[in-house]
This record gives structure tokens, C-alpha cells and sequence, in this order.
């Protein structure tokens, strides 16, 4: 049996095939125009997966390149920050070596003025922001590092607080490596190892035994609170004995003598601590007797047993405090007394044993100062605020030096940590371009056209489709006739 085919059926025929060359065509000639291969899964199911699995990793590259730029930046302007710091501190450094030697007080109050100046190019220096960041709040990036009190507000010395959080921040890269970017300020311009406790002075206060806590500089005041003398001898305490009475003392460890040659009570000589014999009469309500010390009390000689002729027990109390006198503590005469500073709630331990009279003495607590406070004590120094001899200020100036000399220490021992840091994101970025060179390269012999190949089938399928054409209009051109034969 003969098949003819009708022109239904040929009609069919064209339409499906001209409409496979016509869409096979339209894809190269996109291809060509992109520059793209595959537009959709369809085009090539198992490249497309290729594609998207690289496109991915390439996002994630650029993330992590990104993330490098951005911590190098950061770390870039922290080292520079933290040089500059070290620059103020040798600078500190240089100005207390000067003052150890300077000739007069003048010459001591203008090296203050440039300590003065490095304090506040300090104080700058921890708000530096990178992004609307402060670098030294840590991973609280928002909040400003450090506050700092007025010292005449919070008892005559510089109080800061850290205001950061207590770790780093730090930035992801990839899966396994994170890189510190915002650093803890009170880890880098912070105290460094405590020392042990100075007590500087002649109220004849020592260091107790305990483990004190408090930080930076204090001043031990000792004041004087009643005086209470031995019955029989008629000797009373003057008017003016509890708020003018300079010397201290427990019962027994200090030297009185009073003598009445008149035999009456009316008229005599005291005597304190072996030094020059003062006369007296039973008129003198508020008399003042010094020793050789210079310390002072005050009597009330009115009531004098007559002919009384000896030594006179008496005890002379006081008070010691830490804290500006907002609270003090009875001087108990012990080998250790707590002292608490109510600001703080830190305390010190004192010995009182010997302690003989009243005054200021000096605290200090190498190793607590934080890089600010070290500056302004050094600062205080220059300008002796403490009235020390000279002696002791070169002492303390001393200990200043030392502390700004590891402090310097510290900064560029941060500063080599950040470099280090550095030096890996620099090896990272290498890396990760190499990867991404990489990837894009696979990426591109992937989705890329073969411009030659894509023009040269596109030409056949249009060839193709003309010859499909051709035969079309061939097979309709033939007659009745024709077809019947």
C-alpha cells in the first residue's frame, strides 16, 4: 500500500519544524548577543548546577573580601592611633626625666602645661571612630570608651571609667577565621601588674598587713579628734585642744610633766616630750605646748593639784580617712586597720601603732594607674601638690617614669599584635583573589559562548529552515494532476 501525504499533514510538518530552527536560531542568536551560553536550566541542566555552585562560592568570596578590606582598614587606623600614643607617652617620658632635674618650681609648672596637653591628645586619641565606630569600646562599638571625672569633684585625683565591653569585636572570615577589629580600650591603655603599696609621710602611719585594692593615689589624712588626760594631776584638755591639737598618741606613748613650785595650783612649768619647759598659771584656759617635734597641744592648766610634781598620762585620739574626710576611722593604735574609700569601696590597710601626730600622708599604688591617671599624677608631680620634700618627689617622679616605660611597653606590644593581624588579612586577600580568579575563570568556560561555534550552527539551523521553506512551497506548487500521477 501506497502512503501519500496530504497537505494537511505537510502543513504540520513545516509549521513544527520551522518552529524548531526559528527557536533554535533565537538561542545563539542570544547566546551571541550576551555572550552567555545558558540562560536557564533547560539550556543545560548539568552546567547550570556548575554555574550556580560557583556563582555562590564567588558571592561568598567577594563577602570575604570585603570583610579583609574592611578589618585592614580598622587595624590600619587603630596602629596608627596606637603609635601616636606611644609617641605621647615617650614625649611623657622625656618631660619627667626633665623635671627630676629641673632647677625651680617655674621650670616644673611648664613641663605640667605640655603633660597637661599630652593628657587631652590622649584622652582624643581612645574616641577615634572608623564607620561611625569607636575603636576602643570593644564589641560595644557604639558606646564612647572612657568617662572621665573632674578631680576637684571626685577628691583632688582623676577618675576614669571604662565604658566598652569587656571583649574584642571581631570579624568572620569564612568558617574557621576571625580576626579582632575593635579592641577592649581598658585591656590597651589600662593598669598593668600590681605592685606593692607606697606610704609616703611623718604622721608615722605605716602599711598594714592585708591586701589592699585600691588604685592609683590617695591621701591618708590623719586628724585629730579629742585628747583625754589621766586623773589627779588637774590637767584638762583646752579649748581648742580637739579642733588645733596636732600631736596623736595612745595612752603611754607620749610625755608629760608638770611642776607647781608654788605649792598652790597657782604657777608652774609643762612640759611635753623632753622639750623647753613652758610656764604656766591657773589663768591659762587654752595653753599651747609644743615638743621638740613641733607638735602641739592645747591645756586647760585652772584646776592644777597643788604642789603637783610628775608626769601626766593622757591619750590623744584621731580619725584617718581616704576619702576627702567624707568618712573616717577612729585610729584604734592597732598593727592593721581597714581604711575604705566610700567612692570606690576599696580599702587599704594601715598600721597606727606608732602614729604621732596629725597630717596628710601619701598613698600610692604602682601598677593601678591606668595611662591617664599616670599622666595626670605625673602632672600633680611637677606641680608637687603633695608638698613633698625633694627627696620624695624625685621618688615619685621616678616611679611615674617607670610606669610610663611599661605602659609604652604594653601599647606596642598591642600594636605588633594588630601588625601581626594585618599581615595575616594581607596573605588572605592574596588568597582569596586567587581563588576568585580562579572560580571566575571555571565560571566563564562554563557560561561563556563560543561566539565561531553559536554562529556556525545558527547558520545551519537558517539554512536548514530555508530549505524547509523551499520544499514547503514546492510540495504546495504541485496540481491535481501531479498528485493524482
Amino acid at each position: 500500500m501506497n502512503f501519500r501525504t496530504n497537505s494537511f499533514a505537510s502543513s504540520n510538518q513545516t509549521a513544527r519544524y520551522s518552529a524548531q530552527y526559528n527557536a533554535s536560531i533565537l538561542k545563539y542568536q542570544q547566546q551571541i548577543s550576551s555572550g552567555l551560553r545558558i540562560h536557564r536550566p533547560s539550556d543545560d541542566p548539568i552546567s547550570f548546577r556548575q554555574i550556580s555552585s560557583l556563582s555562590v562560592r564567588l558571592q561568598e568570596l567577594q563577602s570575604e573580601s570585603y570583610t579583609i578590606v574592611d578589618s585592614e582598614a580598622k587595624l590600619n587606623t587603630s596602629v596608627s592611633q596606637l603609635q601616636e600614643t606611644n609617641n605621647l607617652l615617650v614625649r611623657a617620658k622625656g618631660l619627667a626625666q626633665q623635671g627630676v632635674q629641673a632647677n625651680s618650681d617655674s621650670e616644673r609648672a611648664a613641663l605640667a602645661i605640655e603633660v597637661e596637653g599630652i593628657l587631652v591628645s590622649l584622652e582624643n586619641i581612645t574616641r577615634t571612630k572608623t564607620a561611625g565606630s569607636f575603636l576602643y569600646s570593644g564589641a560595644r562599638t557604639d558606646q564612647e570608651p572612657f568617662s572621665f571625672d573632674d578631680p576637684l569633684v571626685s577628691g583632688g585625683t582623676l577618675q576614669v571609667d571604662y565604658l566598652g565591653a569587656a571583649g574584642n569585636s571581631r570579624a568572620y572570615i569564612g568558617d574557621a577565621i576571625s580576626i579582632d577589629t575593635f579592641f577592649a580600650g581598658d585591656k590597651i591603655f589600662g593598669n598593668s601588674a600590681r605592685g606593692e603599696s607606697i606610704l609616703s609621710g611623718n604622721t608615722g602611719a605605716k602599711l598594714g598587713v592585708g591586701t589592699d585594692n585600691m588604685i592609683g593615689r590617695s591621701t591618708l589624712q590623719l586628724r585629730h579628734t579629742t585628747t583625754t588626760f589621766a586623773a589627779g594631776s588637774g590637767v584638762a584638755a583646752g579649748a581648742s585642744s580637739d579642733a588645733d591639737d596636732t600631736l596623736i598618741g595612745a595612752l603611754g606613748s607620749n610625755n608629760l610633766v608638770v611642776q607647781d613650785p608654788s605649792g598652790t595650783g597657782a604657777s608652774g612649768t609643762i612640759t611635753l616630750n623632753g622639750g623647753e619647759p613652758i610656764p604656766w598659771t591657773n589663768a591659762d584656759t587654752d595653753l599651747k605646748v609644743l615638743d621638740n617635734d613641733g607638735r602641739v597641744i592645747h591645756v586647760d592648766m585652772s584646776a592644777i593639784a597643788p604642789g603637783f610634781d610628775g608626769a601626766v598620762d593622757f591619750e590623744s585620739s584621731g580619725t584617718l580617712s581616704v576619702d576627702g574626710g567624707l568618712t573616717q576611722t577612729a585610729i584604734d593604735f592597732s598593727d592593721s586597720q581597714t581604711i575604705v574609700d566610700s567612692t570606690s569601696g576599696k580599702q587599704v590597710h594601715i598600721d597606727t601603732q606608732d602614729v604621732q601626730r596629725t597630717g596628710d600622708d601619701y598613698l600610692e599604688f604602682p601598677g593601678t594607674s591606668n595611662a591617664f591617671q599616670i599622666l595626670y599624677e605625673l602632672k600633680e608631680d611637677l606641680r608637687n601638690t603633695r608638698g613633698l620634700d625633694t627627696q620624695q618627689l624625685s621618688e615619685s617622679m621616678d616611679r611615674r617614669i617607670g610606669e610610663l616605660e611599661r605602659m609604652s611597653e604594653h601599647v606596642l606590644e598591642v600594636v605588633g599584635q594588630q601588625s601581626a593581624s594585618l599581615q595575616v588579612l594581607d596573605d588572605l586577600e592574596f588568597r582569596v583573589q586567587d581563588l576568585q580568579l580562579e572560580f571566575e575563570s571555571q565560571l566563564s568556560d562554563l557560561q561563556s559562548t563560543d561566539i565561531p561555534e553559536a554562529v556556525l550552527r545558527m547558520q545551519n539551523d537558517q539554512s536548514l529552515l530555508e530549505f524547509t521553506y523551499a520544499v514547503t512551497a514546492q510540495i504546495s506548487s504541485i496540481s491535481l494532476i501531479d498528485f493524482l500521477r
